[in-house]
């Protein structure tokens, strides 16, 4: 029994059509109604689960049926005809990915030097090696399933009384071909309902910063998909280019408008068992054979997830990490091992790489905010790898597979020079067009649904303070706050991550949307007023603001005179270092046996007793504000808590968080009240743990801490809101 997508190549064309409209619809709802569009994602998540429903069944039923099927000697021979055509695709995506990877410069310095030997390992043994299969499955292990179904698979040729499970396994196999006929009738709706979701909502603003990475990559799985892997196949293979693409043609619209290299799979085996009967190969194995390689070549040929690799040679570029020549040897490996299942496997991989490079905290939503344009790329590329190692390793199997070296190597060098050139292109563009969108934290915004919903004034450094609302005989009781209607918040400027001016000349940072969450809690207005290091207990004391911020470090002189938070956060001690000396500085006796070096001491009194403690030999130059320091070529270091100096780091290139090893304790951080304020500070201490319980905080650490800027809620451009004025939220 065969059940097909679609019965004839006509029906693949009608399909195409249908879905293509379906899409073409989708964009225009998406720029007529905007971000309502959003109300259709739950139709295009449902379509794309249905999908992905049938994956592990077709997997499992087709390896089981396909093996277990053959005798001994038909399996090892697919074995021997097809496992090279596995190595040599992973090896030409995975040398194009590190030839696209030299349009990223080299980084002045890197942004961080941490002397940790902590060791983070994934579990490989659980990944590739089976043990309980359901739980195999429910983790989305796929390499330990494929290997469970292998052995399963080449131990039934050795068993007798197995045609009942055979007949089980082929009829499993084809309801699933049903349930992706049935899914496919509603194709055109799924597909509308994700393009306009994606549409009337997607922000270019999401893309600020990896549009390097995303036009390289895009280009190079173009150029694999439809001009070099294809003239690959033909050099090898009796088939024309034309006569390739014509039956394929289907199998990419539909991956394509679902994202889902899945939802090629019927139509690729269609394709090769239709080139096998077009030159006379009517062999009973053929579907067997086909089908197994087709179940082979969904885990392990999924070729646009080693887009990866190029994906951490950019967070290279992006974070300012310079890799070692050992890493750079380790990382195509451990990629092409990491990134084996289906396309999720590539954010398994994500972690997993940022892990064993050191690559800084939120790389995997860094990936997930490019996927919404690369997975195209990605699924396009997979697909021509399932084509490729699929029916390449069919036709060796029969036979009709003839290595000519001048027809192979010709359009591999062809692409090869044409990928070089783009890179040399690009790479000479890169510093003007993109260098620029590399300093993040300078870029970083308030989401405006929260400012929108507080009244603020900020009053900037220079201008004149407001008075205080500060009633001494209520010592600060909460219904006094809530009475005046004011909460008024003390601030030091030039605090990067927790507070600091963005360039476009807003008050950001942790601290300062934490206070917006405050304000908007308490139904309070709120007013951020300026201060000095040197004089902010003297502030606090006269009463001048109610709360000072500013990633204020804990100290037992500053409790002694002034009540604190719980410690809302705690960094280790760092050195924030020009990059030239970075590597000099890794160890504290290399720190502390140099006293050449010119220490910059801002004007903290935690830091400035820090730094005389630590360095009392070195020359020492005082700085009145973190911005001096890009300017002051006189000073080699300074010392700063590691999250500070990192994001300074990567706004001003050329300079390097350093954690020496054994360097300190860490530092711990909370927000300072007005002697009698001990009511506002069990309030606080209340109120930081709800954020704590609500997941506020950990969103805050992610934005402003790792990184990782989510999106605000500006509009997506729409025509019933911008242009007729329908709708005005």
């Amino acid at each position: 029994m065969s059940i097909s997508l679609t019965s004839s190549g006509q029906n693949t064309g009608k399909l195409a059509a249908r879905v293509l409209i379906g899409a073409v619809l989708g964009i225009l709802t998406g720029l007529v109604i905007g971000d309502y569009s959003a109300y259709l994602g739950f139709l295009g998540k449902a379509y794309v689960q249905l999908l992905a429903m049938c994956v592990y069944p077709y997997l499992v039923a087709s390896l089981l049926h396909g093996l277990g099927k053959m005798d001994s000697p038909t399996a090892k021979l697919m074995l021997k005809r097809g496992w090279f055509i596995f190595v040599l695709a992973w090896v030409i995506i995975l040398a194009a990915m590190m030839l696209l990877s030299l349009v990223f410069p080299k980084p002045l310095a890197p942004v961080s030097i941490v002397n940790d030997t902590a060791n983070r390992n994934v579990d490989f043994v659980s990944i590739f090696v089976p043990g309980n299969i359901f739980s195999d499955i429910s983790k989305n292990y796929i390499p330990a399933v494929v290997v469970f179904t292998l052995l399963y698979g080449v131990a039934m040729q050795k068993t007798s009384r197995k045609d009942t499970l055979l007949d089980i396994m082929e009829t499993v196999k084809n309801a699933s071909l049903v349930i992706w006929n049935w899914v496919v009738l509603i194709a055109p709706l799924g597909v509308f309902a994700l393009f306009a979701n994606v549409a009337g909502t997607m922000m270019m603003t999401e893309i600020e910063g990896l549009l390097l990475y995303v036009i390289v990559f895009l280009v190079g799985s173009a150029l694999f998909t439809f001009w070099i892997l294809p003239v690959l196949i033909t050099s090898l293979v009796p088939l024309k280019y034309r006569e390739l693409m014509k039956e394929l043609e289907g199998a990419f619209v539909l991956a394509l408008v679902t994202t889902l290299s899945v939802a090629a799979l019927p139509i690729i085996t269609q394709a090769i068992e239709k080139f096998l009967t077009d030159r006379n190969i009517r062999d009973e194995r053929m579907k067997d054979v086909v089908g197994t390689n087709i179940s082979l070549a969904y885990p392990f040929a999924q070729l646009g997830n080693l887009g990866v690799l190029l994906f951490i040679y950019f967070c290279g570029f992006f974070y300012k990490i310079d890799f070692s020549f050992t890493q750079k040897l380790l990382l195509p490996p451990l990629t092409m091992i990491s990134t084996i299942g289906t396309p999720s496997a590539a954010v398994n991989a994500i972690n997993f790489l940022s892990a064993v490079f050191k690559v800084p905290p939120g790389t995997e939503d860094l990936y997930a905010a490019t996927t919404i344009f690369t997975r195209y790329g990605q699924v396009a590329l997979s697909v021509m790898g399932f084509v490729f190692t699929a029916l390449l390793s069919t036709f060796s199997f029969y036979g009709l597979l003839k290595f000519r070296p001048v027809k192979f190597f010709t359009p591999l060098a062809g692409g090869i020079i044409v990928l070089l050139g783009f890179t040399l292109v690009l790479r000479a563009l890169s510093p003007g067009l993109f260098l620029e969108r590399n300093l993040p934290y300078l870029q970083y915004r308030l989401p405006r649904e929260l400012t929108e919903s507080v009244n603020a004034v900020i009053y900037r450094p220079g201008q004149p303070r407001p008075p205080s609302v500060y009633d001494s005989a209520t010592h600060y009781r909460l219904d006094h706050i809530r009475r005046t209607g004011f909460l008024q918040v003390g601030y030091n400027p030039g605090i990067i991550p927790f507070c600091y001016f963005n360039k476009f000349g807003e008050l950001v940072g942790y601290d300062v949307e934490n206070m917006y969450h405050l304000a908007r809690d308490l139904n309070l207005k709120l007013q951020f007023i300026p201060f000095e290091w040197a004089t902010m207990e003297d502030d606090l004391v006269n009463h001048e603001f109610d709360i000072a911020i500013g990633g204020i470090f804990v100290t037992n002189e500053r409790l002694q005179t002034l009540p604190a938070t719980r410690p809302y956060f705690q960094s280790p001690l760092a050195l924030l270092a020009r990059g030239i000396i970075a590597r000099e500085l890794t160890t504290r006796e290399k720190v502390l046996g140099n006293t050449k070096y010119r220490v910059g001491i801002f004007t903290s009194p935690v830091l400035i007793r820090i730094s005389n403690l630590l360095f009392p030999d070195n020359p020492k130059v005082l700085l009145e504000n973190y911005y001096e320091l890009a300017s002051r070529k006189d000073i080699d270091f300074v010392i700063w808590t590691y999250e500070q100096s990192r994001a300074y780091a990567l706004s001003h290139p050329g300079f390097t968080a350093v954690i020496p090893t054994n360097f300190g304790s860490p530092l711990l951080i909370a927000y300072f009240m007005p002697p009698d304020a001990l009511p506002l500070v069990r309030y606080m201490d209340y109120w930081l743990q709800i954020k704590d319980t609500e997941g506020t905080t950990a969103l805050l650490k992610k934005r402003w801490m790792e990184g990782v800027q989510t999106r605000s809620n500006d509009h997506r451009w729409c025509l019933i809101r911008d242009v007729f004025h329908w709708v005005n939220n």
